[in-house]
């Protein structure tokens, strides 16, 4: 059965977080132990460039390739220079399929072939990139819509006896809608099947059996905060993750998930505030925190404090890319492929967009509850210590897995682990809330 969750000194300043640039997942997890206690954290340090140094990282780059790693770069940059065309967000354009041993995409595109669709597949070529098309029938306004739809059904009655989980949509292969969820009246199957198999024009397929709730932390980081910090609420016992760095209205901002609703969050052991709520994101389920931030990501494991990596900008993913996912409970899990682009999820604050990615390594997690509002990245150069922002951890599918199950990570206890993850995209996170921009080194 899968279930759907949510993921001091003086001397303290920006320069020992880098010299380069100044610039969680999931609700919240319980916090097992008493604080500043019952797990090793390492002792506070100065966060140095690590470059592909830490193990997920390194590892990753092992099993697949280094030129699987640049190529991934060589079409993020691709897609960024599509999504600044002229006209591309009211396009055809539905996504992207991925084929990173060939450098090659396939772009979804619903409706006839476009001035625009020509100029994509001209600029790919020109850039090396071998570009398809793969024709949809729906658009994503249509998907949208239907989705939108779906949830003000379900909001009304219209899906009486189950309880609808998430709507995922832009696969490799599905042209319409999947509904995920778990029935919740005795005669089961009949309110299902009574339902339309198309809502406003578009194909739907329902999956019982996967359940819903949201879940929610390195942990001695300091401000202005890294990317990938995990915080403890002292309030609540509730742990989330910081994810990047932004700028707003000038002023250098940490964020985390919106559904990480505390005020007073501080490193899981030293008594570093993050600071209070200043907005949430428009779209994409993010929260924006007073404290400052820099723009850096914390990597290696749970209880390192002294490596990260420095943001150069957005990714934009297609299916089959590959990401890391760096929680502040689980620390840095890479080799995590992308599975789906567009994964309707509701967090207790609403509905929104999520990305699906799936860990590829046997036996390795993708991410554990404490892990919300961390950092989804993937390797720009695999030399230089350089990633791009590509998401926020908002959640999991799956039941999950709990205790030593899970891996070292610095709570375990009952918090579930998956080897998946749902994810908001960072560059819509940043682009929803006013004001703001990603902060780069």
């Amino acid at each position: 059965m899968r279930t759907i969750h949510d993921t001091s000194t003086t001397t303290r300043n920006w320069r020992r977080k880098f010299t380069f640039t100044v610039a969680a997942a999931l609700l919240s997890a319980t916090v097992i132990t008493q604080f500043g206690a019952g797990t090793a954290s390492a002792a506070p340090g100065p966060a140095n460039p690590s470059g592909p140094n830490d193990s997920a990282a390194q590892q990753f780059v092992r099993t697949v390739g280094a030129r699987v790693v640049d190529n991934q770069e060589a079409l993020s940059t691709f897609r960024a220079w599509m999504i600044g065309r002229p006209g591309f967000a009211g396009s055809g354009y539905v996504g992207s399929v991925d084929d990173l041993q060939g450098k090659a995409t396939t772009i979804l595109w619903a409706g006839p072939p476009t001035a625009l669709l020509s100029a994509i597949q001209a600029e790919g070529a020109r850039r090396g990139i071998t570009v398809t098309v793969g024709q949809r029938d729906h658009s994503l306004a249509q998907i949208d819509a239907a989705v939108d739809a779906i949830w003000q059904q379900a909001a009304a009655g219209g899906w009486s006896g189950f309880a609808i989980s998430a709507i995922a949509a832009v696969g490799a292969t599905d042209d319409g809608l999947t509904v995920y969820g778990t029935y919740t009246a005795a005669q089961r199957a009949a309110p299902v099947r009574s339902l339309a198999t198309t809502v406003l024009g578009v194909p739907v397929r329902v999956v019982p059996g996967v359940d819903a709730s949201t879940s929610n932390g390195r942990d001695n980081d300091f401000a202005p905060f890294d990317a990938g910090g995990y915080m403890l609420s002292p309030s609540t016992g509730r742990t989330c993750s910081s994810g990047f760095g932004i700028s707003l209205n000038g002023t250098s901002r940490i964020t985390t998930a919106r559904h990480c609703t505390a005020n007073d969050f501080q490193d899981r052991a030293a008594p570093n505030r993050y600071g209070t709520g200043v907005r949430n994101s428009g779209d994409g389920g993010g929260r924006v925190l007073s404290a400052s931030a820099v723009a850096l990501a914390l990597d290696g494991p749970f209880n390192s404090n002294n490596f990260s990596k420095l943001v150069i900008g957005f990714e934009d993913l297609g299916v089959n890319d590959f990401v890391c996912t760096g929680g502040g409970n689980s620390g840095e899990h890479c080799n995590v492929k992308v599975t789906n682009l567009r994964v309707s999820f509701n967090d207790g604050f609403g509905t929104f967009s999520t990305i699906e990615g799936v860990q590829q390594s046997r036996g390795a997690i993708a991410q554990i509850q404490g892990d919300s509002g961390g950092p989804v990245i993937s390797l720009a150069n695999t030399s230089a210590g350089q990633v791009r922002a590509a998401g926020m951890i908002q959640g999991f599918l799956g039941a999950g897995m709990t205790g030593a199950a899970c891996g070292p990570v610095f709570d375990a206890g009952n918090n579930k682990c998956t080897a998946n993850v749902l994810f908001s995209s960072m560059r819509t996170v940043v682009n929803s809330t006013p004001g703001a921009s990603l902060l780069t080194g």
